[in-house]
């Protein structure tokens, strides 16, 4: 039933997400056509530059400029309107009059939860993708190829512990660390959000929304106090020295520590954030 579930709310939210993403990737490739017109254009003007060719290489420029203004706030504009419309379809799946339908469906309050999740995942992920590769393909050209190249090497490199397990531990503690946060905490924290901004009388998306950052500047600010009263976790370090550089004194917290700390404190906000959302959905559901 969880594969019917995750294959209906697919449906529901995949055509319109396709055409916004399928339009940032034409707008990129049309960019890199414009930067191969605008390179061949410069290499046969070459030192004979006369007051057309200025004015032409000016326009270019001015074009330039406009085009990644426009690329930097469509690609914005891709992240937050995928997210909200993702949480607007889990919104109105289970609270709104399609949430009657929905929640008389026999199955648990488990998987309509997981069907959610998993199209939310899914579509960050090809989110994501699909802002990699359209400035994958904006920036990559012979002259940048190479340090592209080198800079997946040393991440690979680093992840698979070939610069030693130091290395390899940070690696893999910074990529969980952007999993975790991107994938379980937010998602997570958006559903309980939406579930509690059911609960309201009146104004549930005010209530939703409203939720959401609360929660959000709340668990932050708990956090930071956690971090400065507990002195491994401690953000702020100073070190005393003598005048030839000799370390008399240091204080403050180590970093592999903050790292594992908020790796833990998210994943655990996750599950909580879950179980709150079924808690709702299963004891105070409310569709009025």
């Amino acid at each position: 039933m969880l594969k019917k579930l995750y294959k209906y709310d697919w449906k529901s939210v995949s055509m319109l997400l396709l055409i916004l993403h399928g339009v940032l990737l034409v707008y990129s490739i049309i960019g890199r056509l414009a930067i191969a017109i605008a390179e061949n254009f410069s290499s046969r003007a070459g030192a004979d530059i006369d007051t057309h060719l200025s004015l032409s290489t000016t326009i270019f420029g001015m074009g330039a400029i406009a085009y990644i203004l426009i690329y930097v706030i469509f690609i914005v504009g891709i992240v937050l309107a995928t997210i909200l419309y993702l949480a607007v379809r889990m919104q109105k799946s289970l609270f709104s009059d399609e949430g009657y339908l929905t929640n008389t469906l026999p199955v648990s309050s488990d998987k309509l939860l997981w069907s959610k999740i998993l199209v939310f995942w899914t579509w960050s992920a090809i989110d994501f993708l699909c802002v990699a590769l359209s400035i994958l393909i904006l920036i990559s050209y012979p002259d940048t190829m190479p340090d592209i190249i080198a800079g997946f090497q040393m991440f690979f490199t680093s992840l698979l512990g070939f610069e030693g397990f130091g290395v390899m531990a940070k690696t893999i503690t910074v990529v969980l660390g952007i999993i975790i946060e991107y994938f379980f905490y937010s998602t997570a924290l958006i559903l309980f959000s939406i579930c509690l901004g059911s609960l309201f009388k009146t104004h549930k998306t005010l209530g939703a929304v409203v939720s959401f950052f609360g929660i959000n500047i709340g668990q932050t600010i708990i956090m930071l106090i956690l971090m400065f009263v507990v002195p491994p976790l401690n953000p702020i370090s100073i070190v005393v020295t003598t005048d030839s550089g000799e370390v008399i004194s240091s204080t403050g917290g180590n970093g592999t520590a903050q790292m594992i700390f908020m790796l833990a404190w998210y994943l655990v906000l996750s599950v909580v954030f879950y179980f709150g959302s079924r808690y709702i959905l299963t004891k105070k559901l409310n569709l009025d």
